[in-house]
C-alpha cells in the first residue's frame, strides 16, 4: 500500500514543473502587455461595464454618462458569463478597466497550467511544453477568451478517448457553449463511431450535447432572446476580411477579389477532403489525432482570422505531433516552430500595422511602420507554412497508421 502511494505522489509531482512553468510563462506573457493593448478583454470592459453597473451583457444598455445604446456581447453565453461575474470582483475606480484586465489574465494563467496538464495526460509525452513555449500562444492568451473554451473541449477529447462518452459530451456541449466552433468537433466523432459500427453511441453522444447545450443557452434564451441570438445573427452577417486568407489574397493580388460565396465553397472543399482523408486512413484515427485537422480546417478559410486561434491549434498540433513515427517527429518538430514563428510575425505585423495607419498622419509616425503589403507578405508565408505542418502532419500520420497496420 506504501508503494502504492508513492508512486502515485510521484506521478502527481511529475506534473508539478510543468504547471509551474506554464504560470511563470503566463506571467511573463502578461509583463509584455501589462495594461492590454488591443486586448478584447479590456475593449469589452469599456464598452460593457466601465460605469460600474454589471450590465447583464445579453441585453442592450447604455453606460453612465454616455446616449450610445450598446448592443449584447457578440460571444457564446459562457463567455459572456465569465465576463460578466468578473466585474463583480473589480472595485470601482480610475483603474478598474486595468485591473479588470489583470484579474482576467490572472484566470487565463491559471487555465493555461490546466490546459497543459490535459495535454500531457492525452499525449502521454513532455509534448505540452511545445504548447506553452510557443510565443504566438503566450502573445495571443489575454487578447479574448478563448482559452475558457479550449480546457472544457480537451477535458473532452480525453474522456472521449477513454470511452466515457456522456461525460465527454457534457464537456463538449459546455465548450460549444463558450466558443461555439468546436461543434466541428462532432464531424470526427461521428466518422470514428460510425467506422467502429458503434453508431447507437454516435446518436446518444450527439443528442446529449445538443439538450446539454440547449439546458445551458435556455436561461439567456428567455431572459433576453434577442440579446442571445446577437452573436449567431453578428457571425452570420459577418464580411469576409480582417487577417483572413481572402484579405491577405486581395492585398497581394489586387485583380482577385473575394465574395461571401467563397467561404461557403472553399470549407465545402476542404471539408470534403477531410472527411475524404478520414474515412481514406485504413487504421481508425482517434479523436485526439483527428481533431487538429477538422479544427485547421473550420479556421483556414474563416470570414475573419482571430489571432487567438493559435490557441486551439497549438494544442491540438502536438497532441497529434505525438502520435506519429519518431524518424519523422523531428522534422516536423522543425516546422511546428517555423509556423508558431511566422504566427508571431504575423500578428506583430497586424497590430503594428493597425497603429501605422491610424498615426500616419500625426506628427510622431511610427518608429516601426508595416505597410499594407509587408503585413499581407508575411500573412501570406504565415499561411503557406500552417498549410505545410498540417500537410506533412496528415502524411506522417497517414504512414504511421499503415505501419501500425502493417506490424499487426
Amino acid at each position: 500500500m506504501a508503494s502504492k502511494s508513492k508512486k502515485n505522489a510521484v506521478k502527481k509531482e511529475s506534473f508539478l514543473p510543468l504547471v509551474a512553468t506554464s504560470i511563470l510563462l503566463g506571467v511573463f506573457a502578461l509583463m509584455q502587455n501589462r495594461y492590454g493593448q488591443f486586448s478584447d478583454v479590456r475593449g469589452f470592459f469599456g464598452m460593457h461595464f466601465m460605469d460600474g453597473l454589471h450590465h447583464w451583457p445579453y441585453s442592450e444598455h447604455t453606460l453612465t454618462g454616455s446616449t450610445e445604446k450598446m448592443h449584447a456581447v457578440e460571444y457564446p453565453v459562457i463567455t459572456g458569463l465569465v465576463m460578466w461575474l468578473l466585474t463583480y470582483l473589480i472595485p470601482n475606480s480610475d483603474t478598474a478597466i486595468y485591473d479588470y484586465y489583470t484579474l482576467t489574465a490572472v484566470t487565463h494563467m491559471v487555465l493555461l497550467a490546466i490546459s497543459a496538464y490535459l495535454i500531457k495526460v492525452i499525449s502521454n509525452k513532455k509534448t505540452a511544453y511545445y504548447f506553452i513555449f510557443a510565443p504566438a500562444v503566450l502573445y495571443s492568451l489575454y487578447r479574448n477568451w478563448d482559452i475558457w473554451a479550449l480546457v472544457p473541449m480537451l477535458g473532452a477529447i480525453l474522456l472521449f478517448e477513454r470511452k466515457k462518452y456522456t461525460q465527454s459530451a457534457w464537456l463538449l456541449s459546455l465548450s460549444i457553449a463558450t466558443k461555439f466552433f468546436p461543434v466541428v468537433l462532432l464531424l470526427p466523432i461521428a466518422i470514428i463511431l460510425f467506422r467502429n459500427k458503434q453508431i447507437s453511441i454516435f446518436f446518444k453522444y450527439s443528442l446529449t450535447v445538443l439538450y446539454s447545450w440547449v439546458l445551458i443557452n435556455l436561461p439567456f434564451a428567455l431572459i433576453d432572446f434577442k440579446g442571445w441570438a446577437y452573436f449567431y445573427e453578428f457571425s452570420y452577417k459577418r464580411g469576409l476580411g480582417s487577417a483572413s486568407i481572402y484579405e491577405i489574397v486581395s492585398i497581394l493580388i489586387p485583380s482577385i477579389t473575394f465574395s461571401s460565396i467563397y467561404y461557403y465553397i472553399f470549407n465545402i472543399g476542404i471539408f470534403t477532403l477531410l472527411i475524404t482523408y478520414m474515412f481514406k486512413i485504413r487504421v481508425i484515427p482517434s479523436l485526439a489525432e483527428s481533431s487538429f485537422f477538422v479544427i485547421f480546417a473550420f479556421i483556414l478559410f474563416t470570414k475573419q482570422y482571430s489571432m487567438q486561434y493559435v490557441i486551439w491549434l497549438a494544442p491540438l498540433a502536438v497532441i497529434c505531433m505525438d502520435k506519429i513515427a519518431k524518424k519523422h517527429k523531428e522534422i516536423l518538430i522543425y516546422i511546428y516552430v517555423l509556423w508558431q514563428a511566422s504566427e508571431l510575425a504575423f500578428q506583430y505585423s497586424f497590430f503594428q500595422k493597425i497603429l501605422t495607419d491610424a498615426y500616419a498622419k500625426s506628427e510622431t509616425p511610427m518608429t516601426i511602420a508595416v505597410s499594407n503589403t509587408t503585413y499581407a507578405s508575411i500573412g501570406a508565408v504565415r499561411y503557406i507554412v500552417a498549410v505545410l505542418f498540417a500537410l506533412l502532419l496528415a502524411k506522417y500520420l497517414f504512414e504511421a497508421k499503415k505501419a501500425n497496420q502493417g506490424q499487426k
